[in-house]
């Protein structure tokens, strides 16, 4: 069995992929190997990360429909994909044309702005939140992490 920090290194390598066209993949919309049954949210979906540090960069949320891209932290398999202005305390993003879930959320906070979970060695340097998880080190399966609301909270764990 993984240990938490085999577990976090796992979560994170995946996460700090280069982000570069990522953008484009808040225009693509996939359903196929979704573990949980369909759910509607009429006003789309909102997403609320507490906990951000501070005002530098930006705060960067991808919203998976598919089981087999948020296991991977695959941005060009996202529903959508949202960068937004970091600010001290809470942030709130929506993605109001995601309407039909289920959808998990992975987030980071990417102060230096270079579209990257920046690492010292196996440890994150910046904030990264996933929805489902239990704490810091937990990387929840898709059924976990899956939204079965059109709000959800997600508090944002920074290494330091």
């Amino acid at each position: 069995m993984p240990t938490n920090t085999q577990r976090l290194v796992g979560a994170l390598a995946s996460i700090s992929i280069t982000f570069v066209g990522a953008w484009l993949a808040s225009n693509v919309h996939s359903t196929n190997g979704n573990a949980s049954a369909a759910t509607s949210f009429p006003s789309g979906l909102t997403v609320t990360l507490e906990g951000v540090r501070g005002a530098n960069g930006k705060v960067i949320v991808m919203v998976f429909s598919n089981r087999n891209a948020f296991r991977a932290y695959d941005v060009a398999g996202a529903a959508g994909y949202k960068e937004t202005p970091s600010k001290t305390g809470t942030v709130v993003v929506r993605f109001p044309d995601l309407k039909d879930g289920p959808y998990a959320i992975a987030a980071f906070h990417d102060e230096d702005e270079n579209r990257d979970l920046n690492m010292k060695g196996q440890w994150p340097t910046e904030g990264y939140a996933t929805s489902g998880a239990a704490d810091a080190y937990d990387t929840p399966t898709f059924r976990t992490a899956a939204i079965v609301g059109g709000k959800v909270t997600i508090k944002m764990h920074y290494p330091n």
